[in-house]
């Protein structure tokens, strides 16, 4: 059964971003949806009647909520469950017409917007367009989304015109919170730039973690490196450890075997107890394997598959029995 929850005015029954299964129904009071336009980036307010739903595309499509939900007057919501509300509407057809209908006017809106932008004269600099998709979020205090794409930002274009900007975004992330304002509060959408933080950003252990994994997920292997070692350079952080598998993968793949081991056999001495114990012995072992040291390579095998994680055995079943082959 749903539950009915009362929410006062100025409360927020989820942000933008959000990620859960639930769907609601307004049963009493007065609320607002507010999202940003794709087209003009300006912030669009709806406002949901007694009776409506809202959150169903998100919760049935398993994809973060576009939209926050904001109470402006005192309400009473019900909760379904995405498996309650699915129930629900398959046994009023009405309900599933009156959705259907408001998604199709919603897609036709999308599809007008798609095309006033194909059809725009107006040529975009890649740069710019993309360091304007992060403005755009985070002047709509979706602070989460604003970092991820000035992270891309800084990938894609490390001597760009707005790499100062974007690394705010990305540090701004870390202490705005979850609120409509800043993390002092105060609102943000008055203006454009964000706020300058304390310390330089370069020697941000966040910051240089995100853009290493992303740099090895390109295959830049060399690049995500200096960032992972940067990381290892600053000291006890809580994303050293990471870093240190990080840095061992990129030896491996650029064959730096020797490197490899000597730099997982230093964080073994540091951190004995760690969860990633297996990962680094499997890299350990692959290393010796490709320096033709064999038994070496079974033996670190052996022991990760001992330390390893029911997810990770599997790879590591194979790492023994390629070895077995090669032997």
């Amino acid at each position: 059964m749903p539950k009915a929850v009362h929410y006062k005015t100025n409360s927020v029954v989820y942000f933008a971003g959000d990620v859960d299964d639930k769907v609601f129904l307004l049963q009493k009071g007065r609320m607002a949806l507010t999202s940003t336009d794709i087209e003009t980036g300006k912030q669009v307010t709806e406002y949901i009647r007694e009776g409506e739903f809202f959150g169903v595309k998100s919760a049935l499509g398993h994809f973060p909520r576009e939209e926050s939900a904001m109470i402006i007057a005192d309400s009473i919501v019900l909760a379904f469950s995405s498996l309650e509300f699915e129930s629900f509407v398959q046994t009023n057809t009405r309900i599933i017409m009156k959705m259907l209908k408001v998604f199709s006017n919603q897609l036709r809106h999308i599809h007008r917007q798609i095309e006033s932008l194909l059809e725009s004269k107006e040529q975009t600099n890649p740069d710019d367009g993309l360091y304007s998709v992060a403005k755009c979020f985070y002047n709509s205090q979706q602070y989460t989304a604003s970092a991820e794409v000035a992270v891309r930002y800084l990938q894609l274009y490390p001597a760009g015109k707005h790499v100062d900007e974007a690394k705010q975004f990305v540090q701004n992330k870390l202490t705005a919170g979850r609120s409509f304002g800043d993390h002092k509060g105060q609102s943000s959408s008055s203006s454009a730039t964000p706020r300058k933080m304390e310390g330089p950003i370069d020697n941000d252990p966040t910051l240089a973690i995100t853009l290493a994994k992303g740099l090895a997920e390109q295959g830049k292997w060399g690049e995500a490196y200096k960032q992972y070692h940067s990381i290892i350079e600053m000291g006890e952080t809580p994303q050293v450890a990471d870093a240190y598998v990080g840095a061992g993968q990129c030896l491996f793949e650029q064959e730096e075997y020797v490197r490899c081991v000597q730099l997982l056999t230093t964080f073994i001495s540091q951190y004995p107890k760690s969860l990633q114990m297996a990962e680094v012995l499997a890299y350990m072992g692959q290393s010796y394997q490709k320096m033709d040291q064999i038994e070496k390579a079974r033996a670190f095998f052996n022991k990760a598959l001992v330390m390893a994680v029911p997810t990770f055995a599997p790879k590591v079943r194979e790492l023994i029995k390629a070895c077995e082959v090669n032997t």
